[in-house]
Formats: C-alpha cells, structure tokens, sequence
C-alpha cells in the first residue's frame, strides 16, 4: 500500500493537483481573513471619525448655547432690567459663539429686546407662550428650569436654524419665581461647516445627522454630506438640551476594497500555480537524479544531464550566486542574478560589472571582490541593490568567498546574496520598542532620559531654564477596577493623543508607565510653565466617550525647574515627583511648584488671571494720557493711551504684569478693543468741547495685530464714535511687525487705506530689517527709552538715536523719543532734529481731568521745551 502512495506521488499530474488545491485553499483563507481584518480596522476608524465629528457638533452647540449664560449674567448685573445699548452688547457677543446669529431676551416670555434688530424687527412682542411653533418647548424650559433647544426650522434669515432657551428665575419673597427667557438662534450650516472643516478636513465620508422628531416619533435630518445614501453605516448618539441626536456614517466608496480583494485572490492564484509548478519539478528532479545515479558512471550524456539539473537547481535557488575569475570577468550566474543586471547568463558570462552599472558601484563590487581575495576567506558586507529587470529595491548580505583548485591555485571569488530587506525591519520595529512606549507611541523611560540629558546639556550653554512636569491621572486605578484594563489602555491612548497636541517640537511628552506621563519644556519661563500645565488639566478634563461611557478625569501636576529644583535628571525627577505628589495632597486637579517661591507666584497669576476677567465689566480699568511734545512747535501734538487697572483689594497692578496675563489667557483682544474704542471716544469728546485736535496712539499687541479681523474693527470704532482716521494712531513695536512682515505689509495698508496712522514702538530693540522699513506705511518711528536713558554719558546709545534720527529723516518719517527724563536729554534731542518727546521731563501720564488742565495751559509745556522748567 505505502509503494501505492509512494507511486502515485511520484505522478506528475498527482502532485500538481494535490498542491495547487491545497495552497489555493489555504492562502484563500488567509486572504478572507486578512480582507475581514481590513474591514474591522476601517469601521474602527470611522467610528473614531464619527465620535469626533458628533463630540465636535456637541462642544460647538454647546458654546453656541453658552451665549444664553452671558445673557443671563448681563440681566443679573442689570437686577433683570432692560438693558441699555443692547445692540452694540450683543454684536461685541456674537463674534464670540459662532454660530449665533441672533440674540433675544424675553421677559414673562414676550421678546422685548433682539439684536441683531435689523431683519428681526417682527420678533418684538411676540409671546412664546402663545405661538404654537415655540409654545412646546417654552413651556419645557420654563417647567424644567433647564436650557432648551427648539428645532430645527427654516429661518426668516435664511437657511436652517435651532432656537436655545434659558430660563431666567429671580427670587421675591424668598420664592423663586420665573422671569422669562434669554434666547439665542443658531444657524445650523454655520455650526456643521466649522466643525467639518475641523473634523472630516480630507476625509472621504458620507455622513447624516438625525434625530426623531418629538412630535411625529419619526427620523429628522438635521443635515447631511452631499452624498444620498449610507452603507451599513456607524452610529454615534450625543445628547443637546432636550434631546438626542444621532451621527451615520461610512465611507463615500463603500466598506472595504473589492479590486484589491480580486487582485489578492489572482495573486493567490498565481502563486498557487506557482507552487504546484514547483512541486511537479522537484518530483521531476527526484526521478531525474534516481536515473542519473545509475547511470551517471555508464556514458559522458548522463554526466551532462546531471550538470544540466544542477544548474537547474541553482537557478531555483532565490539568492544571487554567481562566480567571478581573478580579474573581475564572470564565469556563471544564476537566474535570480539575472534579474540583477536585466540580462541572460549567456549576456552576462565574459563581461565584468563595470559592463552594467556606474563606475561609483562597479568600483564598490571590485573594492569587495579584492578585499576576499586578500583576506583569503569569506568576507561580508552589506549593500543596497536596485534589480533593472523588474525596479526592486533592496538591502542585500553578500558573502564573498575565494575559489581555488587542487593546487592552491586562485580560480576566482564565488559570491551568494541574500535578501535581508525585511529582516532589518523587524529590526528597526524592535529598536522601536527598546526606547518607545508600545502601547501610546510615545518616548519610554530610556528615551526620555537621554533626550533630557541632552536638554540639560544645552540649557546649560544657553544659561535658560527647563521644566519637568510630572503628570498623574487622579484615581484611575478606579477605572481599571471597574471597567477592565483594556479599557484604561484605551483611555490612555486617547488622553496621549491630546497631550500630544501641546508640545512644541522642542519638548518631550514621554508615558512612564501606568498612567503616569512626563513633559519635558526647554528654554520656558515659569509663566510658560504655569500656562502648559494648566493646558494640561483642561485638556484632560474633556469629557472622553469610550464605548458609550462619558468619563472626565482630573490630574495632578508635579513642576520642577532646572536649575533650583535639581541639575541633573534623577534630581529633577525627585523634585517634580514630590511636587505632584503635593499637587496630590492638596486635592487633586491642581498642579504644585517643587520651589515655595515660584509656588506663591504661580498662585498670584492664577488670583490675577481669574480677576482680570471681570475687572472690564466692574469698571476697575481706566486709561491715563501721556502727552507727546512737538519739540519745534513746543505743543501737545498728541496723546499716547496707557492701561491703568485698580483691584479693589489686590489694588494697583502694573500693565507690565497684567498686559502677559492678558495676552496668555485670550483676554487681551477684549480688552484691547475696550482701549482703543474709549481713546477715541475720549478723543471726540475733547474735539467736541472746543480742544484743538490731536493724534490719541493707542498701542497694539502681537495677538490683536495678527488678528484676522483687525481692519475691520477699528474701522468699525471709528465710524460709531464718528472720530475721524488721522487723530488715530496704533503704536506695534518691530519686533510683532518682523513676525511676518508680509502679513503685516497687508494689515497695515488695509489700516492706512482707512486714514489710520501707524508707528514702530521701541525701535531699535528688536530685529530691524531696511527692505521691510520702507515698506511699512507708517508715518513714526518712536527710539526706546532704553537708548535715551544714558544718552548723556553712552556713546554707543549717542550714536544710535543720531542713526534712528537721520534714518527716519531719510524715509521721511517723524521720530518721537520716549522716556525723556531731564534737560540734557532734551538739548541732545533737539540738536539732532528730533522731532518729538514724550517722557516724565514734560509730564507723566494723567488722568482726562490732570490732561485738559496741562492743555489749558500750555506755557507749561512751552517754558519746559525753552530750556526754563520752573511753573507759576
């Protein structure tokens, strides 16, 4: 029986139709489960799409709906009374929540006040109570005690929109009782337009999102991609105020690749054929050697058959073998070597490599060649080969061995090639996991240690500081216990994500291990500190859904600062381990300095911070006018507006300590804008009580001169108070305007296209450049205080003022000095042509009463500019 097996293997036909099926069968199954995994992965990946897009409509709803709050803190300032300027209150909101086109405030539920008011004037007195559209859900909101969204329905604007609803309560007789509603109206292509250019930015999806109407129970579609139907499309739910709405989704083409499925399964094919190719030829090869062997010694043509198969067994082989003489010349080849030079072995026998490839790498194969024949052994290197024949690249181990015959005599070098392409990556994937986290792809304990290694290195030449945030989640062994671990490595990936999103190129986020991770910040400042780790714990603090479980979770924060707190790495890691350990001691979802100092100033920034936010609405922030001297005329020739704020109990803080406050939290535009329109209002109000006209400079931050809409709001002020553009003047300094001098050649000529005047503040301290200069339009160049200072005893800062004066002579623009505090500076000033002063020599800044009383008096200002100081 077995010679019965034995016999039919040895059939051709047998073993080709036995393999062929077997394997066809086998990499079939291997291609189903590959396509199946394929499948599984994409709808992973749109389901992640789909989470993001519903949570980013949700967050922007959400601060949409937000603007009925500020409503409802502007009527509790007003004790619920009308409220005064309610137009221009609510264009000031609405550019803060995008979306909102509309704001309405609706005592006993009869709108009374609305803004924007032109379009919807018809929406004045209109009861929600007793219009059937907003009777359901005005009773809701008004029974609930809860913000509501009505919804959607076409807009007298135009387009689709939804309706939020406050309700507003006010407490009489120690009852609460209600008092009507705060309404803000959304347009809904606003909102989804923002957030699919946030969220589906090249994404390839079509997508639907749908609620069930309350009334008719039946589906709703609030707004949809342009495609018109969805394939077995992911769900995603999220709640809004009185509701729930639903996110479909799939992608445009369809789930999975049907021509790349066809095309594996042809190659399964071919291969398939392949293999029983190959079977049916080492059966042939069996046979053929059982009859070479008996008959091998028997004739010379059973000799050359043998020779024959051997050759054909070199050439099954998939290494590149082949054989050189001593100088070079090729003696054989096998067919995977072909593939190499593109040519038959016939083509290539009597030819050397410099016959198929450049000098540059015939050379190298020579260098290697000899190198064997030297050493008289085997001799190794490794070498990127590029195949002519079919344009695969590849690394390649070649063994290069000499050859000799019975006499020791050299016969040539015997060279084998191997492809060793894909075993280096398994390499690389393996250095890989030596210094990175496998399972968030961030930096481990290893990399982080030689990465801050190197910082310190470089904060040590640089003289800057470094921080080292230690950053631990508060309780999330909680959640492996409830949840599974499978579960919190999730979570921490998507938290690392979001981390990630704070750094710099120049930092570090590394994942210690569990939930701890660690953030390395070079060259910062402890404000920057402060700032990133409070970033830090409100990222964190996002509401994450993770297969329908909504989960916030809060951290502490340990800071240690090199070079106080430690000087090299095990030091900074102590010091910023205890501090978390503090931030942990003192309640959690906090962050602590290692240093009790820095800790006290990080403290006062928070209390100055928090404070600043309403120091504009409690009328604790004023301007004070410091005047700017004509030197020729000896005349107020202008103003420059300073920023004065007085807490009520931290009392007088300093704009050099309030201004970076500002600017880091997103405070600064607001406030900025409230400078700009009460100079000019201040400045119309003086025109209009009798006092000559002057220029009123109010000084622009980097984040207000960068900001998009910059134009268009001075424009705006200015037509309000109706001040004309040339007694407007806005003050950058070189250094903001040298951040991206294109961008700011475009803002500045939309400014001076409006009349407005334009001057470079602290010229001369930042980064200068004369091809920007002469495109700039601005008519003022103001020198540093830093340079008049010592000007009486400085050459350098002599020869500087002289060289910012005749530069400014030169590009026809005027130069004011600021900080001018005595006579010698006054006489250097004038003798040099300056052509203005600002400084405490004439006055320091005042307030608008101290202000028109100095310009009711002008011999002051006259007697100080002629050399005669003293004042009756």
């Amino acid at each position: 029986m077995i010679h019965t097996i034995v016999q039919r293997l040895n059939q051709p036909k047998t073993v080709l139709v036995s393999v062929f099926m077997s394997t066809f069968v086998l990499l079939s199954l291997v291609v189903y489960r590959f396509h199946t995994f394929e499948l599984d992965t994409e709808r992973k990946q749109v389901e992640a799409i789909a989470t993001n897009y519903g949570y980013d409509i949700k967050s922007m709803l959400e601060r949409a709906l937000s603007s009925t709050y500020m409503l409802q803190a502007l009527l509790n300032e007003n004790n619920n009374a009308r409220i005064e300027n309610f137009e221009s209150v609510a264009n000031d909101i609405l550019p803060f929540y995008p979306g909102v086109i509309e704001l309405a405030i609706a005592p006993k539920g009869i709108i009374q006040q609305v803004a924007p008011l032109k379009g919807n004037e018809k929406a004045l007195g209109l009861n929600l109570f007793e219009t059937a559209s907003q009777q359901t859900e005005a009773l809701l909101a008004k029974e609930t005690g809860s913000l509501t969204l009505a919804g959607p329905f076409n807009l007298v604007q135009g387009g689709v929109g939804l309706a939020g609803r406050l309700p507003i309560f006010e407490t009489q007789d120690q009852k609460e009782t209600f008092w009507g509603f705060a309404v803000a109206i959304i347009r809904i292509s606003e909102i989804f337009e923002t957030v699919k250019a946030a969220s589906l930015s090249g994404e390839a999806m079509a997508y639907e999102v749908w609620r069930i109407e309350p009334q008719s129970r039946e589906k709703q579609v609030i707004y949809a991609s342009d495609a018109s139907s969805l394939t077995q499309p992911v769900e995603y739910g999220f709640d809004v105020p009185n509701g729930r709405w639903m996110v479909h989704m799939s992608p445009h083409r369809g789930w999975g690749d049907a021509s790349a499925l066809m095309l594996r399964e042809l190659i399964v094919l071919a291969f398939s054929l392949l293999s029983a190719y190959m079977a049916k030829f080492f059966v042939d090869l069996r046979i053929a050697k059982k009859a070479l062997e008996t008959r091998i010694i028997q004739t010379h043509n059973e000799k050359e058959i043998l020779e024959q198969r051997l050759s054909t067994l070199l050439d099954a082989v998939p290494d590149l073998v082949f054989l050189k003489n001593p100088d070079g010349v090729f003696l054989f080849c096998n067919r995977a070597f072909e593939r190499l030079y593109g040519a038959k072995e016939a083509d290539i026998t009597g030819k050397t490599d410099y016959d198929f490839v450049d000098k540059q790498a015939a050379d190298f194969f020579r260098t290697n060649d000899l190198i064997a024949i030297d050493a008289q052994t085997s001799v190794t290197n490794e070498e990127e080969l590029c195949f002519k024949e079919d344009g695969y690249n590849g690394l390649f181990e070649t063994i290069k061995t000499p050859m000799y015959d019975t006499k020791g005599e050299l016969i040539g070098v015997l060279g084998i090639a191997r492809d060793i392409t894909a075993r280096r990556e398994s390499e690389v994937k393996l250095e890989r996991l030596e210094y990175f986290d496998p399972l968030t792809s961030l930096p481990n304990k290893v990399q982080l240690h030689l990465r801050l290694e190197h910082d310190l290195t470089m904060m040590e030449k640089k003289q800057e500081q470094l921080a080292v945030l230690f950053i631990d989640f508060d309780h999330f062994k909680n959640i492996n216990d409830t949840l599974g671990h499978a579960f919190g490595d999730e979570l921490l990936i998507k938290v690392s994500k979001r981390l990630k999103s704070l750094i710099r190129p120049v930092d570090t986020l590394s994942r210690q291990g569990g939930d701890e991770f660690v953030m390395v910040l070079p060259s910062v400042r402890v404000d920057d500190a402060v700032h990133t780790a409070k970033r830090v714990l409100q990222t964190i603090e996002q509401p994450i859904v993770l297969q329908e479980h909504e989960l916030v979770i809060t951290a502490s924060i340990g800071i240690a600062l090199y070079p106080n707190d430690g000087k090299d790495v095990e030091s900074l890691f102590k010091s910023a381990d205890a501090a978390m350990y503090l931030a942990k001691k003192d309640g959690r979802n906090n962050y602590r300095f290692f240093t009790s100092e820095i800790q006290s100033r990080s403290a006062r920034l928070l209390s100055l911070e928090n404070a600043l936010r309403y120091a504009h609405t409690r009328g604790e922030l004023s301007l004070h006018y410091q005047p700017q001297i004509s030197l020729k005329e000896a005349t107020i020739a202008g103003v420059e507006a300073l920023l004065r704020w007085t807490h009520p109990e931290l009392g007088t803080i300093s704009p050099a300590e309030c201004i970076p406050i500002a600017e880091e939290s997103g405070q600064i535009l607001l406030i900025g804008e409230w400078v700009m329109r009460s100079a000019a209002m201040r400045m119309k109000q003086w025109i209009e009580a009798g006092f000559s006209p002057i220029s009123v400079a109010v000084n622009l931050s980097a984040v207000q001169f960068h900001h998009t809409h910059l134009s268009h709001l001075v424009g705006t002020i200015l037509d309000e108070v109706k001040l004309p553009a040339e007694y407007l003047e806005l003050e950058l300094t070189e250094s903001v305007a040298a951040q991206n001098p294109e961008h700011a050649i475009e803002t500045m000529n939309a400014l001076v296209a409006q009349g407005i005047r334009l001057s470079i503040d602290d010229f001369g301290t930042g980064y200068s450049s004369l091809s920007y200069l002469k495109r700039f339009k601005v008519y003022k160049l103001k020198i540093d205080q830093s340079f008049i200072r010592d000007i009486h005893s400085d050459p350098e800062d002599k020869e500087i003022v002289k060289t910012i004066i005749a530069l400014g002579k030169s590009l026809g623009l005027k130069v004011i000095a600021e900080g001018v505090e005595t006579q010698e500076q006054l006489d250097f000033l004038k003798e040099h042509g300056c052509d203005e002063a600002q400084g405490y020599y004439f006055s320091k800044p005042l307030s608008v009463e101290d202000l028109e009383a100095l310009r009711l008096n002008p011999e002051i200002i006259e007697r100080k500019n002629n050399n005669n100081p003293q004042t009756s």
